[in-house]
């Protein structure tokens, strides 16, 4: 009988063994981490609405580099451009396969290039926003594009200028920025400002059905309603976009020698759609899913931690240096522009 119990005792003390030794060495391994744990819920107590800025606030507190417990989900929480890109440079296989939350898995069609799980998906949209979007032939044919935009960027200025009236600038150049971009991915500057805002809004406020897997159907803080409100209204706006454009594109072709030389990113998406010998078959969901990617997520200025106040156009040199900082100079003549970059 002694062995039998032995076997009996070593088989029941095993798991609790197990569990000890991995508490342990997880937490050994992890970064330092707030003092104050509680169990379930994990450092959740100390997370506001906005997770972005208790996350600054914390990382004051603890340093660049800590940990936290989401509920039973353990996070490390970087904050140095230096330690984010060694992390990156050296897990970034397993960054790519991050979680979702619940917002961001319904507002972009569950097909996001920026949370795609890595595979050939993943690979061929890269590579096909490399080369289609962001490659040097592209830079070159958006060139005469960045040059109205910038010059109406300038015009603002000299009529603020002219009229002794303040200049938000930050406000300006994140619509010179926001205006370029949608015309090299849509061919049209977007005005969908209240949308986009909310969708961001939306992504970084913290919901707790995200980590705690109990309270995932109860939707205790009313997010469900919310993404779904938005999900209607953006994809009504999407839709519109696409349909916009494939009209164009019939119209196109109706017309003898009708191909454009220069095609915006949604060109693009729209002739991997209509290919049958694609490398990787994309349907209408993965470019509705592109277009919030690409475009609509940089659109919002709400959510940039930039400095919003106002530049005085009176005021002239001999600031001290902490206000100068905030002054943008621009000498250019808006009659003069030939080439940005």
């Amino acid at each position: 009988m002694e062995p039998q119990l032995l076997f009996l005792s070593f088989f029941l003390s095993a798991p609790i063994l197990y569990f000890l030794l991995a508490l342990y060495f997880n937490h050994h391994l992890l970064p330092p981490s707030p003092r104050w744990r509680l169990p379930i819920i994990g450092h959740m107590h100390l997370l506001g609405p906005l997770l972005h800025q208790s996350l600054h606030t914390l990382a004051l507190q603890h340093g660049p580099l800590f940990s936290l417990h989401f509920a039973s989900l353990p996070c490390i929480i970087v904050s140095s451009p230096h330690y984010a890109k060694l992390l990156l440079h050296t897990y970034q296989h397993a960054f790519i396969n991050r979680m979702e939350t619940i917002a961001v898995k319904r507002l972009t069609y569950d097909s996001s290039l920026a949370f795609a799980r890595y595979g050939e998906y993943w690979r061929f949209i890269k590579k096909l926003s490399m080369n289609e979007l962001l490659g040097s032939r592209s830079i070159k044919n958006f060139r005469h594009l960045r040059q109205q935009e910038t010059r109406g960027f300038l015009r603002v200025l000299a009529l603020k200028a002219k009229a002794g009236e303040a200049v938000n600038v930050t406000e300006e150049l994140l619509r010179l920025t926001n205006n370029v971009i949608s015309r090299m991915m849509l061919g049209e500057a977007e005005e969908a400002r209240d949308v986009v805002r909310g969708v961001t809004k939306i992504f970084g406020e913290f919901n707790v059905s995200d980590f705690v897997w109990l309270l995932g159907k109860l939707d205790l803080q009313g997010f469900g309603k919310r993404i779904e409100d938005l999900f209607v209204r953006l994809d009504a706006m999407v839709e519109r976009i696409i349909c916009k454009r494939e009209e164009m594109r019939r119209r196109r072709k109706r017309v003898e020698n009708g191909d454009c030389d220069v095609r915006d990113f949604l060109d693009v998406l729209l002739d991997c759609v209509e290919d049958e010998n694609c490398q990787v078959k994309i349907n209408r969901v993965h470019v509705k899913a592109l277009i919030v990617c690409f475009d609509f997520e940089v659109m919002d200025s709400k959510g940039l931690k930039a400095d919003g106040r106002a530049i005085d156009m009176n005021e002239r040199p001999g600031l001290t240096a902490p206000r100068a900082q905030d002054l943008l100079c621009l000498p250019l003549q808006i009659s003069n522009i030939h080439q940005t970059t």
